[in-house]
C-alpha cells in the first residue's frame, strides 16, 4: 500500500477547514536538523534496537496486547523531510562559571518543537506510517506520559496528517496523563476539531500515584487489545520501550562532535536533569558510533545527573545501590525561616543543604520511581566518570535570575516571573552543575548541559488544552469507553 497526499488532510476537507491546517511545505534539512542529516543511522539503530529487545523479550507473534510495530522506518522523501523538521538542535556557549567552559546542547530547537520528546515522538509516528503502508492495518498508540512526551505525539500525530503521510483514521494516539501535570499537554487542533479530539483523546488520570498511568495502560492493554484488533481491525501499540527515543537521543554525540570537536584531555561532562537517565544513556551510544576508539578514552563523555527530592531514585542508586531513602540525609525543619535544612555537622554535598520540603516534587514531569535503566546508567557512570546531585526549588530559585541572565543570550528567554515557568527541567540542570562546580564535586573543565525543554505558561503554543476537551479514566473499563468511542466513525462499541 503506498500513501500520497490524499491519504493526509487532503483526503479529509472537512478537517482541514474547521481545523485552519494547510499542508507543511517542503523543506530542505540544514545542518542543524540532525533526524534528517542522519536518518539512515537512525533506522539502523532503530531496526537493531527493536530487534534486540524483541530478542530479550519474546511474545507471542499473534498476541494484540504485545503488539509493536517492525523496527523498519520509511525512507527519506519530500513529505518526511517536512514531517522531521521540529527535530532541529544547536549547540551554544554559555557565560562560563568558576573557570568552568559551559555549553547548552539544546534538541528541541527546531520550529514547532516543545521538549526533547519532539524526536522521539517524530520517529516513533514514522515507525507506525511504515507499519500502515506496509501492511495496511491502521495503528492507534496509547501513550502514558507525564505530559511532555503527550503533547509531542500528539503534535507529531498531527503533523503526519499535515505532511500527507497518514490520514486521521490511519495512526491515532491516545494519551494518558496525570492530574498533576495535564497542564503541561499543549492545546491544539487535535483538541480543538470535534472529529480530531475524538479520534485523539487526551485522557486524564486522578489516581493517588502519577506513574500509575503506565500499569493501567499495561493493563488495558492485556485486558482489551483482542477485542479492539477484533472489533475494529486497529493494532493498539503501547508506547513504553526506549527503541525510537534512544535511537533520537545518540545523534546528541554527533550534534556534540560537529560543534564541540573532541573533548580535552581533562573531560568533558554531560549534565542533564533526568528521571531514566535514557537520554544520556543514548548519548552514550551515540559517542560509540561517532568513534569507537576515543570513546573508552581518558578523554571519553563523563555524566552528571540532576533530580529533585520527590524522586532521586538515580542518584540514589548511583550512591547506595538500592533506591531506599535512608540514603537521603536528614533534615530539620527551620521554624524561622520556614524551611527544611540539613544538619551543618553532617552536610552532604549531592544534596540541598535547603528545600522547603525533604520530599517536594520541582517538576511533575519526572514522576518515574525505580526506574529500570538505574543499573545500567549507574554502570555508566562508575565507568565514565561524573557523579549525581539533587536540587531544590529553594535552590532553583536562588539561582533564578544568574540562570535566566545565562540563558537569554542563547535565545532562551525565561518568564521574569518562575512562577510562569511551566518546564522547570533546564533550570534544575544548571542550577545543578553550578552547585556542583561551587561544592567541588566537578573538577572537569568543560560542562554540556542537555537542555530537554524550557517553556512558559504564557507562551503562545503553550496553552493547556482546556478541562472540557479532555477525558477521563481511572480504571480499565473507563478507558475503554474513551479508546472504543476513538475508533470508529460514530464512536465503535465492542
Amino acid at each position: 500500500m503506498t500513501l500520497t497526499a490524499h491519504t493526509g488532510l487532503a483526503a479529509h476537507p472537512d478537517l482541514a477547514a474547521h481545523t485552519g491546517l494547510t499542508a507543511a511545505p517542503q523543506q530542505q534539512a540544514p545542518p542543524g536538523q540532525p533526524l534528517t542529516r542522519h536518518w539512515d543511522t537512525v533506522r539502523a539503530l532503530v531496526r537493531a534496537l527493536h530487534e534486540g529487545t524483541a530478542a530479550a523479550e519474546p511474545a507471542a507473534p499473534q498476541d494484540p496486547a504485545a503488539f509493536t510495530p517492525d523496527g523498519e522506518l520509511p525512507p527519506l522523501d519530500g513529505p518526511l523531510r517536512s514531517f522531521l523538521a521540529p527535530a532541529a538542535a544547536r549547540v551554544v556557549r554559555l557565560p562560563d562559571y568558576r573557570g568552568t567552559r559551559l555549553h547548552l546542547l539544546d534538541m528541541c530547537h527546531g520550529p514547532g518543537s516543545r521538549s526533547v520528546q519532539s524526536g522521539g515522538a517524530l520517529v516513533m509516528v514514522a515507525r507506525a506510517v511504515q507499519h500502515v503502508r506496509r501492511t495496511g492495518q491502521d495503528v492507534t498508540l496509547l501513550a502514558p506520559s507525564s505530559g511532555n512526551r503527550a503533547t509531542a505525539l500528539r503534535d507529531a500525530v498531527l503533523r503526519a496528517q499535515q505532511c500527507g503521510l497518514a490520514g486521521p483514521d490511519q495512526v491515532r494516539v491516545v494519551s494518558l496523563v496525570p492530574a498533576c501535570s495535564r497542564h503541561k499537554v499543549a492545546d491544539s487542533a487535535l483538541a480543538r476539531h470535534p472529529q480530531l479530539r475524538r479520534r485523539n483523546p487526551l485522557v486524564v488520570y486522578h489516581g493517588s500515584e502519577p506513574g500509575a498511568v503506565h500499569e493501567l495502560a499495561a493493563a488495558y492493554c492485556r485486558e482489551r487489545a483482542r477485542t479492539l484488533r477484533t472489533g475494529t481491525g486497529t493494532a493498539l501499540w503501547y508506547v513504553h520501550d526506549p527503541v525510537d527515543q534512544r535511537a533520537v537521543d545518540a545523534l546528541r554525540a554527533f550534534v556534540e562532535r560537529d560543534a564541540l570537536g573532541a573533548a580535552p584531555a581533562a573531560g568533558r561532562v554531560h549534565a542533564q536533569a533526568v528521571a531514566t537517565g535514557s537520554g544520556l544513556l543514548g548519548h552514550r551510544l551515540g559517542s560509540t558510533l561517532v568513534d569507537p576508539e576515543g570513546a573508552a578514552g581518558p578523554a571519553s563523555a563523563r555524566y552528571l545527573l540532576v533530580q529533585q527530592l520527590h524522586n532521586p531514585d538515580l542518584v540514589l542508586h548511583l550512591l547506595t545501590g538500592s533506591f531506599s531513602r535512608e540514603g537521603v540525609p536528614p533534615y530539620k525543619y527551620d521554624r524561622a525561616r520556614r524551611v527544611h535544612r540539613q544538619p551543618p555537622e553532617s552536610l552532604d554535598p549531592r544534596f540541598p543543604p535547603t528545600t522547603h520540603s525533604p520530599e517536594e516534587i520541582l517538576e511533575p514531569t519526572f514522576f518515574t520511581r525505580a526506574p529500570g535503566t538505574a543499573p545500567e546508567t549507574s554502570a555508566l557512570v562508575r565507568t565514565q566518570g561524573g557523579g549525581g546531585i539533587v536540587v531544590s526549588r529553594y535552590e532553583c530559585l536562588a539561582r533564578y535570575p544568574s540562570v535566566r541572565a545565562m540563558l537569554r543570550p542563547a535565545g532562551v528567554e525565561l518568564p521574569a516571573d518562575p512562577a510562569r515557568l511551566a518546564e522547570w527541567s533546564l533550570v534544575m540542570a544548571l542550577t545543578g552543575v553550578m552547585n556542583a562546580v561551587q561544592r567541588g564535586l566537578l573538577a572537569e573543565p568543560e560542562v554540556v548541559v542537555h537542555s530537554t525543554g524550557s517553556y512558559s505558561a504564557d507562551d503562545d503554543d503553550r496553552a493547556p488544552v482546556p478541562d472540557t476537551r479532555a477525558r477521563y479514566a481511572d480504571s480499565v473499563d473507563e478507558l475503554h469507553a474513551v479508546v472504543s468511542r476513538a475508533l470508529g466513525p460514530h464512536g465503535w462499541r465492542p
